[in-house]
């Protein structure tokens, strides 16, 4: 079990008392602090294709959306992109993207929580750590800070929607 994991856990069932829109906004902020931490990357159509997908976000959250739209030929080329995002982290950040948008009844709870964990082991395998244990997370300051500032998150979210907070 991953420290996310342990972590994040007892605020699962909460994810379903935000609002749609406001969870598409939360897994925006989450990636984009994700992408914004893992640094360059090198592969130009991973980078490329992570740049697209971050605008299409941006402007889903703008429109006050529950899901990133992308285009057919946008969608088509996941699994060639995919096929190349060898530099650690970059699959698990395709992934977190490609759940905002292939969310056919919007982002749910369920998809947000995916999209979180996708994030913070996309984190975790940039880090490269010798091994995934808790205790070598807890050890890794950018791991506590991850988990951190996705629980914040969780939780002003929870707050301004009346959710129930839980964890």
């Amino acid at each position: 079990m991953l420290l996310w994991d342990h972590e994040m856990q007892p605020l699962r069932e909460g994810l379903q008392n935000i609002q749609p829109p406001e969870r598409l906004a939360l897994a925006m902020a989450v990636i984009e602090r994700t992408c914004d931490g893992m640094g360059q990357i090198e592969t130009k159509e991973v980078r490329d294709y992570l740049d697209r997908g971050m605008t299409a976000g941006r402007e889903a959250v703008s429109a006050g959306r529950d899901k990133i739209e992308l285009s057919e030929e946008t969608l088509d080329e996941y699994e060639g992109v995919l096929d190349l995002a060898d530099e650690p982290g970059t699959s698990h950040m395709l992934s977190a993207l490609l759940a905002c948008a292939d969310a056919p009844e919007g982002l749910t709870g369920e998809v947000l929580y995916g999209v979180l964990s996708f994030c913070y082991e996309g984190l975790l395998d940039r880090e490269e750590l010798p091994e995934w244990t808790v205790e070598a997370e807890r050890a890794n300051d950018r791991c506590v800070e991850t988990i951190a500032f996705q629980r914040r998150l969780v939780h002003e979210a929870l707050v301004r929607g009346g959710g129930q907070r839980r964890g």
